[in-house]
C-alpha cells in the first residue's frame, strides 16, 4: 500500500489503495487536473502531484492539455489521461469479439478461409527470425539449428508466448555388425510456452496451433512435432523439435 503523506487530509481508512484509486479515477473522469483529484480523495494537491508523478514515470497516465474553462485565452491547464499502455492493460472484451470474428469467418469462408487467416497471424516469424540470425551472423556468431530456437525463443516471448527451450538427449541404439549395439544419440529440443495470447480463439480453432507449427518446422528446417497445447487443457504448449544425431563415444 502507498505510504500516506503527512499533509494528506484524514481519509477513510477501508479506502483502496491511493495509486489505484487515482488510476480508477483518470480513467473514468480524465481530462482531470491534480487540483480535481485531490478535492475528490480530500487530500492535498502536493500529495496527488507527487503520486502522479509516479504515474507518469511508470507510464500509467499521459499528460493531456486542456484549456482553462473560461472566457478569455486562458492559460493552458495540465490534467492527465490514462497512457496507451494503460489501456492495453485493462480488461476488455477482445477476446469475446475475436472469437466472434473467427466463428462469423468459418461460417462464411470455411476452413480454409481460418486456414489463411492463421497462417497470415504467423506470416512475418519467418522474416523475424532471420532478421535476428543476420544480425548474430553479422557479429560473427555461428548460428546452429540449436542457436536459431533459441532465438526463436527470444522472439516468441517478446510477443507474449512466455517461451523456452528444454534440450533432450535421446538414445537410440542400433545393431552392429556381429549383433551388437552400437549407441547412437539424437539430439533434440522441446520448444515451450507457458502462455498463449490467442488461447480463447485457438481453444476453438485449432487452426492457429497448426500454423505455428508449420511456421515452426520451416524456420527449423525440419518437421517438428506439436507434443501438447494449452489450448487442450495442457499447462504447456510444447513443440518436439528434432536437432543433431551423433555418436556416443
Amino acid at each position: 500500500m502507498d505510504h500516506i503523506d503527512s499533509d494528506q487530509r484524514p481519509a477513510d481508512p477501508d479506502l483502496r489503495d491511493t495509486r489505484e484509486r487515482l488510476i480508477e479515477a483518470i480513467s473514468t473522469h480524465g481530462p482531470v487536473t491534480a487540483r480535481q483529484l485531490a478535492e475528490r480523495f480530500g487530500l492535498t494537491s502536493a500529495a496527488v502531484r507527487r503520486h502522479l508523478a509516479a504515474l507518469l514515470a511508470d507510464d500509467v497516465i499521459a499528460e493531456h492539455e486542456a484549456p482553462v474553462a473560461r472566457r478569455g485565452r486562458g492559460r493552458p491547464s495540465k490534467a492527465f489521461v490514462l497512457s496507451a499502455s494503460a489501456h492495453e492493460s485493462l480488461p476488455g472484451g477482445y477476446d469475446q469479439l475475436a472469437v466472434l470474428a473467427m466463428e462469423e469467418l468459418a461460417r462464411e469462408g470455411g476452413t480454409d478461409a481460418v486456414r489463411r487467416l492463421a497462417d497470415r497471424r504467423v506470416a512475418d516469424w519467418e522474416s523475424e527470425l532471420e532478421a535476428l540470425v543476420a544480425d548474430r551472423i553479422a557479429q560473427g556468431e555461428r548460428v546452429t539449428v540449436a542457436r536459431r530456437v533459441e532465438l526463436l525463443a527470444e522472439l516468441l516471448t517478446s510477443r507474449g508466448y512466455a517461451t523456452t527451450v528444454r534440450p533432450l538427449t535421446v538414445p537410440l541404439p542400433t545393431a552392429g555388425a556381429r549383433g551388437r549395439s552400437r549407441p547412437r544419440t539424437l539430439m533434440t529440443a522441446q520448444l515451450c510456452h507457458g502462455h498463449c495470447p490467442v488461447l480463447d480463439v485457438a481453444s476453438g480453432h485449432p487452426e492457429l496451433c497448426e500454423a505455428e507449427t508449420r511456421v515452426i518446422s520451416r524456420i527449423v528446417g525440419a518437421p517438428v512435432q506439436r507434443l501438447a497445447t494449452l489450448a487442450q487443457g495442457a499447462h504447456a504448449c510444447t513443440t518436439h523439435i528434432p536437432l543433431t544425431e551423433g555418436r556416443t563415444p
